[in-house]
């Protein structure tokens, strides 16, 4: 009975989970360049109670109770990388990637926070949102003001007086000359048999940021570059809200299965324990 209770609230707590997933993946359906992400439930492992302290069985030997498996608990999270759709807006400085890789950017904290206790400090992200402009020194950075990576790691510094031509392989020209190349970087990835794929060496940083794992460095992409363009999140709102209800009805179904359980106990200590 007692493990009914708990096998109930293991599953709303999974469920809490895959509901704050779906939550964040629903406030940023329309954050550039974003990937939606998921949850997995496991089962706990086979074995979760000993015998302890029984005097009349193995005195002082821990005994197992035989194979449990009551509830569930959160499993791995995941990121789905497939490519978002795209989206034309006609500004050169707007650039989308088609296949694999990602933007280089030079990333300097704005404020402090509780990942990066000082502002200033310094990081170099990788991102698919593409949503980039001139600043007033002629330096192609993000909306935010970070710097945006050439091909070779410098900053991209343009002719702000000189039309722009962004080509498909990364090359920016100004006046009939390539004067620096949009840095495309990816790194090692482990594809399914299904087609999927998925980095194991990134790790989320923000909406659409991702950070190298110690030890990782990145290696020139093969994705090809659309200026005019920018990736839209890969995030289905009606996929989502689909799931959402369903969540929801997952979590009320344990809540009442914590209720009906607690109303036997009630009757088994009340009623049935009363002496006559």
């Amino acid at each position: 009975m007692v493990k009914g209770l708990y096998t109930a609230y293991t599953g709303m707590i999974n469920e809490q989970h895959r509901m704050d997933v779906l939550t964040n993946n629903l406030a940023n359906a329309n954050t550039n360049g974003y990937k939606k992400e998921g949850a997995t439930a496991q089962s706990f492992s086979d074995q979760l109670a000993l015998k302890i302290k029984d005097y009349t069985d193995a005195p002082y030997t821990a005994r197992g109770l035989g194979v449990i498996t009551p509830g569930v608990k959160i499993g791995e999270g995941y990121v789905d990388w497939s490519e978002g759709p795209m989206r034309e807006t006609g500004s050169t400085f707007d650039l989308a990637i088609g296949g694999y890789g990602f933007f280089g950017i030079d990333y300097t904290n704005k404020a402090v926070n509780i990942e990066r206790e000082l502002p200033g400090i310094q990081n170099i992200m990788y991102t698919r949102d593409g949503n980039f402009t001139l600043n007033s020194e002629g330096v192609l950075v993000t909306q935010d003001g970070d710097f945006v990576l050439s091909q070779d790691g410098g900053r991209i510094e343009l002719d702000p007086n000189l039309p722009v031509e962004i080509a498909m392989n990364g090359n920016i020209i100004q006046d009939g000359e390539v004067v620096s190349t949009i840095g495309i970087f990816d790194f090692e990835k482990t594809t399914y048999p299904d087609g999927r794929i998925t980095y194991n060496n990134l790790l989320h940083y923000g909406e659409n940021m991702y950070i190298p794992i110690d030890g990782v460095t990145a290696q020139e992409g093969t994705g090809s570059v659309y200026a005019g363009f920018l990736e839209q999140s890969n995030v289905s709102v009606v996929d989502e809200m689909v799931n959402m209800i369903a969540v929801q009805r997952n979590y009320d179904t344990n809540q009442r299965m914590i209720t009906t359980i607690d109303e036997t106990l009630e009757i088994a200590v009340q009623q049935l324990g009363r002496l006559s």
